[in-house]
């Protein structure tokens, strides 16, 4: 099976996730994921070559996760 995950050289067990897969997990755009990053609100990038990075998927993981849950309230009258 091909897939296009990474392993890094420090740390075989983890998993890195390449940029498509991080949008598709997260929904956030590539802007908004470094504006985050910049901010500390988003797990930092590591660095796989000069024009690629990837992300720990266990750390977008724990994002997710850690992201407030919006619940839509009901509107009277609708039921």
């Amino acid at each position: 099976m091909n897939t296009s995950f990474f392993t890094t050289e420090s740390d075989h067990n983890e998993i890195i996730i390449n940029e498509q897969q991080r949008r598709f997990i997260t929904s956030v755009s590539r802007a908004q994921a470094f504006q985050l990053e910049r901010r500390g609100q988003f797990p930092k990038r590591i660095k796989l070559d000069a024009n690629i990075n990837g992300w720990k998927l266990s750390e977008i993981v724990a994002w997710v996760r850690a992201c407030p849950v919006v619940e839509l309230k009901q509107l009277e009258g609708n039921q």
